[in-house]
Parts: C-alpha cells; structure tokens; sequence
C-alpha cells in the first residue's frame, strides 16, 4: 500500500505515513471493529501511534462517568479499607446516576500510599466496589483513608505488570526502574513525580508537542475512538472504546501512559510503522485465545485473554449489543 511520509511537528520529527484500514485486514480475521477506520500513522523517534475513528455510530449509547472526572466533582470516593487498610485493595464509591468506568493503570493519590487500578471494571451507579490495585509508592504507608486525585496514567509496562501479572514486587520494581531513567529520586518510591511532577514533564513534554500536536490537527479528530501503539515498528499496545466521547475522556491519560513506556526506549534507525497485517497478527494473538471473565457487576463484565506474547481485556457493558464499552490489548514484556 502506498505511503507519504509528511512533516508534522515544530520539531520536523514527527513522521505521517498514510494508509487507512477498515473492518477487516488481511486474511487473519478482524482487526477492529466494524465501523471503525486505522487513521495515517503518526511517528516521532521511537513512537508509531495510529488513530482509530469511527465511521459509523455504535449501539451503544450508553453515558460513563471516569474516575477522574467523579473525583473532581465529588461524585467519586477511593478509599482505604477500614481497620487499618489493605495494600492491594481500595474502596471505590459511585455516587453519581451514571455508571464509572476505570481503567486498569489509572494512578490515584493520597491515601496511606499511591497506588494503581489492577483491573478495567464498570462500578454501578450509587454503589460500592472493592477493586484490586498496587502500590506505586514503596516508602510509605500513612496518611488518611481518602485519596483526593487521580493523576495520569501509569506507563505500559507499569500497566502490564498490574493488570495482568498482579505481581506487587514487579510493580515496584518497574516503577524504581522508570524513576530511575527519568532522573527522579522522590524519597518514598512514588510514581507520581512521573504522572504528576517535573520529571514526567520533561520526559513527556516532546512527545506531547509532536504526536498530541498532529492528532490535535487531524481532520477526524472528533470521532477518534482509540489509538494503536508501536515501538520501533514493533506494535506494544491497542486502546479502543466505544464511542469518542469516552475515549476524549482518557485520551491524554493514555497517550501519556504510550509516551512514558517509549521514552526511555533507545531509537533504532529506519525503523518503519508496523503494516496492517502486523497490527491484525497482534490483535489475533490474543482474539484466539480463551476469554476468561475476570470481574463482573450489574453495569458490566471484564473479560481477559492470555495469547502468544499479547494479552487483552475487554469490558462489555448488558446493554451493549455491538462493540465493548473498552477494550485493551498489550504486547506481554
């Protein structure tokens, strides 16, 4: 398939290479959703991200509340567990009329550390619902019951050891190695110098300018729906929602979340975007594997799937006929 290769950032770094994708690709089996269509590949250093819009309206038409957006409103509470809490497990609050959507990775503040969601889950409205996290924070462990914020978007490999290994010690351990390449030495341990400090900032600040400012400009960029991520031609993760209203709500958490797991990746010369057919060859990897349910409440069931080298989580909602609400898939690293 033809490409042009078109400069796009203040930097002269930023690379498109045009080709679009829709429904199926390849002789595989599906890569995205029916409806949905691969957008021109954007390419800074390391980074590929592909935009994925929507081309036809989706069934479901339901309202999500984010996390981020519960807290600051007050319509949200994370919690620690009462009679001391739990390190791997929080209390969050749905007090609003819609349901709440988190995103396994979504980082949260305060409490008797930072942590992490471990899973993707919707909690229904006006209930209660113990969720699995880890701890992003290694030196700490006082403070109040509440946190107050949720802050960015742990990085991939942050978010693949949660979600998917559940290994506390390989948390920490990922989050000691990122601070560490980003020259930040916070006195408890803490990622939240990364997803809310100077550190992050100046890692992330470029990658935000050239890829954030091409999607910024793209044409369809109301009706983007999801990303797909590579490395050095090597695709490392696919985030697809529903409808555009909710990925814009998790747009720059996760775009923050690609650029954090890129940063600090050496850049191999003449490393070209991954073809269609290598996007569909990851997504298979996991679509044929057994889907396991790992969680389920009355506004919706997450799902996983363990394949070759990519796992996927999908979170699909009762009132949903057609697509999942969201679903993830990760290169396993």
């Amino acid at each position: 398939m033809a490409r042009t290769l078109v400069r796009r950032s203040a930097l002269s770094t930023a690379l498109i290479s045009l080709f679009a994708l829709g429904g199926r690709a390849g002789a595989d089996g599906i890569t995205l959703q029916p409806g949905q269509k691969l957008l021109a590949p954007i390419t800074f250093k390391q980074l590929t991200v592909f935009p994925v819009v929507q081309t036809a309206a989706n069934r479901d038409a339901g309202q999500y509340l984010t996390l981020s957006d519960g807290l600051q409103k007050k319509l949200v509470a994370v919690s620690e567990l009462a009679g001391g809490g739990s390190v791997n497990t929080l209390l969050v609050h749905n007090k609003s009329d819609k349901p709440l959507l988190v995103l396994g990775g979504e980082v949260v503040l305060g409490g008797q550390q930072d942590r992490i969601l471990g899973q993707d889950t919707i909690v229904p409205a006006h209930e209660q619902l113990r969720v699995q996290v880890f701890c992003v924070e290694h030196g700490r462990w006082s403070g109040g019951r509440h946190f107050e914020s949720a802050q960015g978007m742990a990085d991939t490999k942050i978010r693949y050891r949660a979600k998917y290994r559940a290994d506390q010690s390989q948390v920490w351990a990922e989050v000691a190695k990122k601070n560490a390449a980003h020259g930040a030495a916070p006195s408890t341990g803490t990622y939240r110098n990364l997803a809310a400090g100077d550190e992050g900032k100046k890692a992330l600040d470029p990658y935000r300018a050239a890829v954030g400012g091409a999607m910024a400009k793209l044409a369809d960029k109301s009706n983007v729906v999801g990303i797909i991520a590579a490395v050095n031609g090597r695709v490392t993760s696919v985030e697809l929602f529903a409808r555009p209203e909710l990925f814009a709500a998790y747009r720059e958490k996760l775009l923050d979340s690609i650029y954090m797991g890129a940063a600090d990746a050496p850049v191999v010369d003449k490393a070209e975007p991954p073809k269609p057919e290598a996007i569909t060859a990851f997504m298979q990897k996991a679509k044929v594997a057994p889907a396991k349910k790992s969680l389920e409440t009355k506004a919706g069931t997450t799902s996983e799937s363990r394949g070759d080298g990519v796992v996927s989580s999908t979170v699909r909602s009762p009132a949903a006929a057609a697509a999942p609400v969201y679903e993830s898939y990760q290169a396993a690293e």
